[in-house]
């Protein structure tokens, strides 16, 4: 026997006799192997609107808000009616849109809202009921972000290549020259995208990487050092940041920046050449990227098709250093937690269990389990936790250029579980084109999958059809022999 592992996925490669697959979809990475990707299940009611920026907010005392905006209302999730409690700004109706989405930070107990319409909002948990216009006099900004014991406003309505930071721990205090209050203009590099929240942050431009050091005591505040030229993010909501990690997409690229600057191209010769020569450059711009809030792992979700919503997403685990893709519809995914419910709490949810849209294991019920939540296309709330999705895995294509001749009878899929099916690649030559069997099942008692075949080049695809049970995929496991030339 010969274990033929499912190779990571870098469909920028080539595959014949390489350790590389370019043909998976709705996996996740792991070691040696692939782990289901749970389908996108709605949680709560639908929005009025499309959602136009959410976030999940944790107070000191634990408790799980989740905000969303559209283009003209603020929401906050009742977590017992899994509906949407209108808490804008009383009298008021907004200015958000596709190109001037919400941003929204937490600082301390408060959740400050924004965007490039409107005056910054803000609210307080546990106590305000609506949002409210930010004392101080704040400008109007696209992005809001915290950084360390200041907020921060990037870029401006008034001026898109500066950020703007309130006064030390006063997010009303936004007076340059007063309590440590200033702003930083960026000389070159285009717009401001966006940026790490750290104490020292990252700042990432349209054509320029800056690294920010905040000096105690001084009268500069921070101190400002361009570490990358001609590099930046061509889409602001692709930057996503966590801890130390922050990852961006650029013209051509994925790219992953530490927090000393330190830069690598991710997605290079793996999947950056296959997907940017895919996606328009206006959707491109509007892609979406989030880091789990668990796993290593950070998501890009795009619109692939041109269908004016995201279809497509695809997965980096930065530990294990391996990508995947999902065909996914949705508009939009974020870092989330849930508020927690107790048994009794259930019933308000559904008082039919089998009706409960997640099994009562699930993370979803656990307050504060982070989990990935996304929208679906009716503009529900919902979590990466429902069953796994329709998988398929390609292994590498293996032959002799010197033209022997593969005889394939029999092989066994390294997954477990019975349930799944394969179909068998060939072609005599590498110029030819690849012809497929029909698909072919395991027996029921041996779980061997019969096939006589013969061809100089020889791929197999294994698929397990969606809410199939299962945890690790790794390969087949094939006994062959050469069967001579021709």
């Amino acid at each position: 026997m010969t274990l033929v592992a499912f190779a990571p996925w870098t469909p920028d490669t080539a595959e014949l006799n390489t350790q590389a697959t370019g043909d998976i979809q709705n996996v996740l990475p792991s070691t040696d192997s692939y782990l289901p990707f749970p389908d996108l299940l709605p949680f709560t009611t639908a929005l009025p609107a499309k959602p136009l920026g959410y976030f999940t907010a944790r107070s000191l005392s634990g408790s799980i808000t989740i905000f969303a905006g559209t283009a003209t209302k603020l929401y906050k999730l009742d977590n017992t009616t899994l509906s949407w409690t209108d808490i804008s700004k009383p009298a008021t109706t907004y200015g958000a849109t596709d190109v001037a989405r919400w941003s929204f930070e937490q600082f301390g107990e408060y959740v400050v809202a924004v965007n490039l319409s409107d005056d910054p909002q803000y609210f307080q948990l546990g106590v305000s009921t609506t949002f409210t216009t930010l004392p101080g006099s704040p400008p109007r900004a696209s992005f809001v972000r915290a950084w360390g014991d200041f907020l921060v406003l990037q870029q401006l309505a008034t001026n898109a290549n500066r950020v703007h930071w309130s006064a030390l721990n006063d997010i009303t205090g936004w007076t340059p020259g007063t309590n440590n209050s200033d702003y930083q203009d960026f000389p070159e590099g285009g717009v401001v995208q966006g940026s790490s929240r750290a104490t020292n942050p990252i700042i990432i431009l349209e054509r320029a990487i800056y690294l920010g050091t905040f000096v105690p005591g001084s009268s500069v505040i921070f101190s400002f050092v361009k570490i990358h030229d001609g590099r930046g993010a061509k889409s602001p909501y692709s930057i996503a940041s966590r801890g130390e990690n922050t990852f961006f997409a650029d013209e051509g690229g994925f790219f992953q920046i530490g927090a000393d600057g330190s830069i690598s191209g991710v997605g290079f010769e793996k999947v950056d050449r296959t997907y940017f020569g895919q996606i328009a450059a206006s959707d491109l711009a509007t892609m979406v990227g989030a880091i789990d809030p668990f796993y290593s792992r950070v998501y890009w979700t795009f619109d692939l098709t041109g269908t004016g919503s995201n279809n497509f997403i695809l997965i980096y685990d930065w530990l294990q250093q391996r990508w995947t893709v999902a065909a996914q519809d949705n508009v939009g995914i974020f870092p989330a937690a849930t508020a927690g419910y107790t048994l009794e709490g259930l019933d308000t949810v559904s008082t039919n269990i089998d009706l409960l849209p997640y099994s009562l294991d699930s993370k979803v019920w656990q307050g504060g389990a982070p989990l990935l939540a996304g929208w679906t296309t009716d503009y529900r709330l919902g979590f990466f936790n429902g069953t796994p999705k329709e998988a398929t895995l390609t292994t590498q294509e293996q032959g002799d250029v010197a033209g022997t001749i593969t005889m394939l009878s029999s092989f066994y899929g390294v997954v477990d579980t019975d349930n799944y099916t394969v179909s068998i690649g060939s072609r005599m030559t590498r110029g030819g084109a690849t012809s497929w069997t029909a698909e072919l099942s395991p027996h029921p008692i041996t779980g061997r999958v019969t096939k006589m075949l013969a061809a100089r080049f020889l791929r197999i695809r294994l698929r397990l059809p969606a809410g199939t049970v299962w945890t690790h995929a790794q390969g087949l496991e094939i006994p062959s022999k050469p069967a001579g030339r021709q």
